[in-house]
């Protein structure tokens, strides 16, 4: 195991026993990435583990999240869930209506994956088949 997992582990180790006493009084554990793309993940029941540079939180709801240590950047308690979802934009629904985080309308494509090929990495929402979500585009 090379120095900079251990620092990883060290602190992730203190982290999670810091926050031990104070976790129940927040419902998500959020990470965010160097990219500064934040996920979170409900606290009830919650098991992180961590195998092979990626740490995995899995709850007892179903909701399971892994990242690898090497692209986390932070690790923290919160009361508010991210609405923000990273989702593969192969097979999505046709036209779909894409507006930027800042509210301006950046009109309609074919699919999900055109949008992708023609936008630059970021927040957007996406509404499709009378849906509506955030993604992020990495």
């Amino acid at each position: 195991m090379n120095k900079t997992m251990k620092k990883i582990l060290l602190f992730l180790a203190f982290v999670v026993n810091v926050f031990v006493a104070n976790a129940d009084e927040y419902p998500y554990l959020a990470f965010q990435t160097v990219d500064g793309s934040v996920a979170t993940v409900s606290t009830t029941g919650l098991k992180i583990s961590y195998a092979e540079g990626v740490l995995t939180a899995q709850n007892s709801v179903g909701e399971t999240r892994s990242f690898e240590t090497s692209n986390m950047s932070l690790m923290y308690f919160t009361d508010t869930a991210t609405g923000i979802a990273t989702i593969d934009a192969q097979g999505q629904p046709v036209s779909v209506e894409i507006v930027a985080a800042d509210g301006r309308n950046l009109g309609r494509y074919d699919s999900l994956k055109d949008a992708a090929d023609r936008l630059p990495k970021g927040v957007y929402i996406v509404k499709a088949n009378g849906k509506t979500v955030k993604i992020a585009l990495k």
